[in-house]
């Protein structure tokens, strides 16, 4: 199952392989940079649980404003990948959209299945494990009131 997600992960890929020009720029930049939004997170939390510890609830650097920026990041990238593939099929018109319908039904699968895994389980899966870790503290409770969650399909409820 893992691989066919990232197959149809992919397909936006093969879409942008076939196609030329700049009619997706924008999209590309905007895939660029939740990557990157994705990426700053992975390494400042790296960098900051390595000097202060383990168990250091990280509020600094892109999670002052996400709580989960390598998350976030990747649902905008993906997002912008698939919109890739879209802008890309729509600009070279109807037949040549024809052409590319498996790969665009890929695209959307693949776009809904990490949306699905990122949204559904690993943000609101890390909420409720931040919150049973350091739920009541008033660092934690600070900082959830001033960031976001970033996408999520079922928030996580709190315990009673």
């Amino acid at each position: 199952g893992c691989s066919v997600l990232y197959f149809c992960m992919a397909a936006p890929l093969r879409i942008s392989a076939l196609t030329q020009g700049n009619a997706a720029a924008g999209a590309v930049a905007l895939a660029f940079l939740g990557f990157g939004v994705a990426a700053l997170g992975d390494v400042w939390k790296t960098v900051v649980k390595a000097s202060k510890g383990a168990d250091f609830l990280v509020r600094s650097g892109p999670f002052k404003w996400l709580r989960h920026p390598n998350y976030t990041g990747e649902c905008f990238g993906w997002t912008a990948s698939f919109a890739v593939a879209c802008v890309l099929s729509a600009a070279r018109g109807m037949a040549f959209s024809r052409s590319l319908a498996p790969w665009l039904v890929a695209s959307a699968l693949g776009w809904v299945g990490i949306l699905f895994v990122l949204a559904g389980e690993a943000t609101g899966g890390l909420e409720k494990k931040q919150r049973e870790k350091y739920g009541g503290t008033p660092e934690y409770e600070e900082w959830v009131k001033g960031s976001w969650a970033g996408p999520m399909v079922a928030p996580p409820q709190p315990k009673e």
